[in-house]
């Protein structure tokens, strides 16, 4: 009625001893890869309760997703960094750009969703707040 055992009590011995050994060569790998995930899943918990206490967390949410979907600063062969069609002598004046770009996509994004349900748009410019110089202010 049963098939017979695949593995006679000698081939289990043989998968006991390699599993031990796999465990002996990658068991910390794997320990470290679990306490990870465990630490994202415990953090993710921890922002969630705090986003659900928080009424302006979208605000948040929307700049990661936008940060996520904005191709990262390359290195090139000369030695400096690209991002986008620009060049830049410094991984810091790169990454700042591409900051400032992802925080003016949130704001235009936001003004188009504040139009498109008819409020007002007040207070300065999203292009004035980006670019401004406070030397100038002075």
């Amino acid at each position: 009625m049963f098939p017979d055992d695949p593995f006679s009590g000698f081939w289990y011995f043989i998968l006991l001893a390699l599993a031990m050994i796999a465990w002996r060569i990658w068991g910390a790998k794997v320990q470290a890869a679990f306490t990870r995930m465990d630490q994202r899943r415990r953090d993710s918990d921890l922002q969630s309760l705090y986003d659900r206490a928080n009424p302006n967390s979208h605000f948040r949410h929307s700049v990661e997703q936008i940060n996520q979907d904005t191709p990262p600063v390359q290195p090139n062969q000369t030695g400096g960094y690209d991002w986008g069609e620009m060049q830049f002598a410094s991984r810091e004046e790169a990454e700042a750009v591409r900051w400032r770009t992802v925080l003016r996509e949130a704001r235009d994004f936001y003004q188009d969703l504040d139009r498109s349900f008819g409020n007002k748009i007040s207070g300065r410019r999203s292009s004035d707040a980006i670019h401004r110089n406070p030397a100038d202010e002075n």
